[in-house]
């Protein structure tokens, strides 16, 4: 079965909304996680984030319900943005990229920086925390332990590659067990606000 994975960020207290019509569509279900944004007044106020307190939502689902899914939430009177990723190796290209860092607490706000500079314009903050020990099942050669921050950045898929390389570049991802980088293509994309 082919599996793609909804992930919507909104203001706070509105994912319920996009999950609730996302089940009426046939998704099965979801994880809400607080986070807080990055992006400077303009960009939030362009994508109806004006409030920083934000929601993630992340909902795996059968590929042959995805479009359902997405007309659905799209009639959602919700500020933010929604969007696919395939699970599948081979996706189509939507034009933007899903940047993920998952570093210790307190150094999210540093690698956005970086990744401005380097032509970011903002991103998503999680509060996270490990369930793993040193001796614990390691993610990507990393051990994942408590306290953590998710930094999510959607951007361009062409402004993708320089922004990777200068947050890779950060002595903060070359210490053992202090974060990792991966990025994704997005298979959809859209701007949830109205």
């Amino acid at each position: 079965m082919n599996r793609s994975t909804l992930i919507s960020v909104v203001q706070r207290g509105e994912a319920k909304h996009i999950m609730a019509a996302a089940r009426k569509a046939g998704a099965p279900g979801g994880t809400v996680c607080n986070a807080r944004g990055t992006a400077t007044r303009t960009i939030l106020a362009a994508l109806g984030l004006g409030d920083t307190k934000q929601e993630v939502l992340v909902s795996v689902m059968d590929n042959t319900i995805v479009d359902d899914v997405l007309k659905s939430i799209k009639v959602v009177q919700a500020k933010g943005i929604a969007m696919i990723i395939d699970t599948e190796v081979e996706t189509m290209d939507s034009g933007w990229t899903l940047i993920e860092v998952i570093t210790e607490d307190g150094y999210s706000e540093e690698i956005m920086a970086t990744a401005r500079k380097a032509g970011a314009g903002g991103g998503t903050v999680i509060n996270a925390h490990g369930t793993s020990t040193e001796d614990d099942v390691k993610f990507f050669g990393s051990p994942l332990v408590p306290e953590k921050e998710i930094l999510m950045i959607v951007v361009p898929s062409e402004k993708a590659q320089p922004i990777i390389n200068a947050i890779n570049s950060m002595d903060i991802l070359k210490k053992r067990g202090m974060g990792i980088l991966f990025s994704i293509p997005v298979k959809s994309f859209m701007n949830l606000s109205h």
